[in-house]
């Protein structure tokens, strides 16, 4: 078979191939024994002529063999002329051994056939006739098939010795007429077997072929739908039966892969649109919504609000209470939120304790007012978290479109400046925005930018603000306070900068430099024989999230050669319990060199007053706060009692910052505070102007008339 009609057949459908195959094969074995039945048959209808010929020439040569011998041709003639009367008989010849005609019967209808002796003539030789024999009794096997009769060369014996020869021809009509039935018969067969097994060949594919077609339909029925439920019915229990088994098997394997891959391609977009801690939408789906919200806000003129929200002191609460309570928060903090906006509104979670809203058609700057007061509202109340009560509160930034910004980008920006606005108003608040806080924005950052270089370029100064004792008004200490002498905006007190080199992770830097250099200010102050005043310098809570606090302070001790008793460590209490064990052994450990510790503005941090106990604290400050209401609150009279009474049974020394009056000092001193530190003193001054202060003069005394005086500082005033 060509390569073309090999590729031909390959391609044809499977019907059309079994067919092909069961035909071919049917076809082949039935032609091969149809030949072999036609050959056999003729060769038996050839074998029973010849035995008659042979017969009938036996019969000849024994009744002529004496004729032969006695010359006798009549008797000869005689005795063939009978015999040959047969139909199927064309001729007979009696020859003798010379080769000359003794005796010949022809029947009249060999007329029309050319047999060899009756061409040669009455005329012809012994020799000629010897040669016509000779070629009769060779062509003799194929003479009946193609020349339409059959001769037999037979040679006569007398006493066993040739006395001459018979030769006979015999019509084959009657052979070639067989001959033909036969064939006729197998063909009409081998036709009726060939329709028969065509009928059986359709039936016999189509048991094989109809199992495969509806699998094949069935497979791409599943493949249309994409329904990997569908099964198939297991036709056999053949090979067959086993295909449609596998293909079942298979199905239910990509069904139940598929049933997988949903869950996980369910649970992917869950964690890429949604918060898993609170189930709030994220950044992401915040963002695609609240683009498609402002699509149809622009369409139909409609006023919506973007609320940015940010909760006050979280950080504290992580860092006291544990992450799982902090986590435990959120998710209260969530359900609150969401309890309050309509369907048409969405609270996300940005990350962290950053929560945003955006709420639809508020028709004006009053409604969203109106809405962050009712989202201020929920955090009145505690959040009960397993055994605890929390109180938190949040600071919260409101942006409208269009009045404020056209895209996500810039609302958000927005909200966010306006929630940083909520938070310097004292936290607790919101805040519509107002363009101009974009350009307090603008000038923080680039205040940022220059607080980066601030230190390469040594713009920052130590002021210094002493401490006194209020029994002999003596100096005991002083504490130094950063300012920043900026090249344009001139002096800035650390409320200015503080906050930002904090979030910039400049604080620590900041803080080595004001440690080495107060300690070498100290040093220099003691080698001028000026006393032996402490220096107290402040310690941000990110330095002891570094781990490495012991080391910073060491390598200023070392590289300034000051003593340890001559320096005092300010902490805030949210330093102080962020990572206690580590702290409290940190501190055990400076104090035990004989440095001072003190917690910065007690009393407004999340710590329990029993705490204290636990750490090697010297001194408790008073925050300001509480010393400026005093006179006027006795809610803050309370605390500051209590602070006193408490620092007293815990032997500790108390130092109330901020005081400015005369009232205040007398106060204080009723209660039994050591020491107070405020304007009424002295202002942060520069290391030179604090030196005037390092003398056995009692400094409270003097100030004290001269406050009495009309001399006092503004109350307020920063430090």
């Amino acid at each position: 078979m060509s390569r073309r009609g090999f590729c031909f057949v390959k391609n044809l459908p499977l019907q059309r191939k079994l067919m092909l195959i069961i035909m071919l094969s049917c076809c082949g074995t039935l032609l091969a024994a149809s030949v072999f039945f036609l050959a056999r048959e003729a060769k038996g209808l050839y074998r029973a002529q010849r035995e008659d010929l042979v017969s009938l020439a036996e019969i000849i040569g024994a009744n002529t063999a004496s004729a032969l011998v006695f010359d006798d041709p009549e008797s000869a003639q005689r005795t063939i002329t009978p015999l040959a009367a047969k139909r199927s008989i064309l001729a007979v010849y009696v020859l003798t051994g010379e080769g000359q005609i003794f005796a010949r019967h022809v029947a009249p209808e060999a007329g029309n056939a050319e047999l060899p002796l009756e061409r040669l003539g009455p005329s012809a030789t012994p020799d000629a006739v010897l040669a016509a024999v000779e070629q009769i009794r060779r062509g003799s096997q194929g003479s009946s098939l193609f020349s339409g009769f059959d001769c037999l060369v037979q040679p006569v014996y007398f006493d066993y010795e040739r006395v001459g020869t018979v030769v006979i021809h015999a019509d084959t009509a009657e052979f070639q007429k067989n001959l033909r039935w036969t064939v006729m018969v197998t063909l009409l067969f081998m036709l009726a077997t060939v329709i028969a097994a065509y009928f059986f060949s359709a039936r016999l594919q189509r048991m094989i072929s109809g199992p495969l077609l509806d699998l094949l339909s069935s497979m791409k029925d599943v493949s249309a739908s994409k329904n990997f439920a569908i099964r198939v019915a297991k036709p056999s229990d053949d090979e067959i039966g086993l295909l449609y088994d596998g293909f079942n098997e298979m199905l239910s394997e990509i069904e139940e892969r598929n049933q997988i891959l949903r869950q996980r391609q369910a649970h992917l977009q869950q964690l890429a649109h949604y918060d898993p801690l609170t189930r709030l939408p994220n950044r992401t789906l915040f963002y695609d919504r609240l683009a498609q919200a402002l699509y149809q806000a622009e369409r139909s003129r409609q006023v919506l609000s973007v609320i940015f929200i940010d909760l006050d002191h979280f950080k504290d609460i992580n860092d006291t209470l544990g992450h799982r309570t902090g986590d435990l928060l959120l998710i209260d903090v969530a359900s609150r939120l969401s309890s309050v906006v309509r369907s048409c509104d969405t609270v996300a979670r940005l990350g962290g304790d950053e929560f945003t809203i955006f709420t639809q058609n508020v028709m004006n700057a009053d409604n969203a007012a109106i809405v962050a007061g009712k989202l201020n509202a929920l955090f009145a109340k505690p959040f009960q978290l397993g055994e605890s009560e929390i109180y938190v509160t949040a600071s919260i930034g409101v942006t409208l479109f269009p009045h404020d910004g056209k895209t996500v980008d810039e609302l958000l920006m927005n909200a966010d400046i306006a929630m940083y606005h909520a938070k310097a108003c004292g936290k607790n608040v919101y805040k519509l925005f107002d363009k101009k806080m974009n350009e307090h924005a603008n000038e923080r950052v680039t205040l940022l930018s220059d607080l980066r270089l601030a230190l390469e370029r040594e713009e920052f100064v130590l002021h210094y603000q002493p401490k006194v004792d209020l029994l002999t008004g003596n100096v005991t200490s002083v504490e130094a306070l950063v300012r920043w002498m900026h090249p344009r905006l001139g002096m800035l007190a650390p409320d200015k900068f503080i906050r930002l080199s904090e979030e910039s992770g400049l604080i620590a830097d900041l803080t080595d430099w004001v440690l080495r250099t107060a300690c070498t200010q100290a040093k220099k102050w003691q080698e001028q024989n000026l006393g032996s005043v402490r220096v107290a310098v402040n310690l941000s809570p990110y330095h002891f999230q570094r781990q490495d606090v012991k080391e910073a302070i060491f390598s200023v001790l070392d590289a300034t050669g000051l003593e340890p008793a001559l320096l005092e460590i300010e902490i805030t209490e949210s330093a102080l319990m962020q990572n206690d064990e580590y702290t409290c052994e940190l501190l055990r450990e400076l104090r035990g060199l004989g440095m001072t510790i003190s917690v910065d503005d007690f009393g407004t941090g999340y710590s329990s007053l029993s705490y204290l106990h636990r750490f090697p604290i010297n001194t408790l400050k008073i925050d300001r706060t509480f010393i400026l209401n005093m006179m006027k609150s006795s809610e803050d009279q309370a605390i500051v009692t209590a602070i006193i009474a408490m620092a007293k049974s815990l032997n500790m020394q108390i130092v109330a910052e901020g005081v400015e009056t005369v009232d205040q000092l007398e106060k204080l001193k009723d209660q039994g505070c050591h020491e107070i530190q405020g304007f009424l003193v002295s202002r942060p001054v520069t290391a030179e102007t604090v030196e005037q202060f390092f003398t056995p003069e009692n400094h409270l005394h003097q100030h004290g008339n001269a406050t009495a005086g009309g001399g006092a500082a503004a109350p307020g005033a920063p430090s």
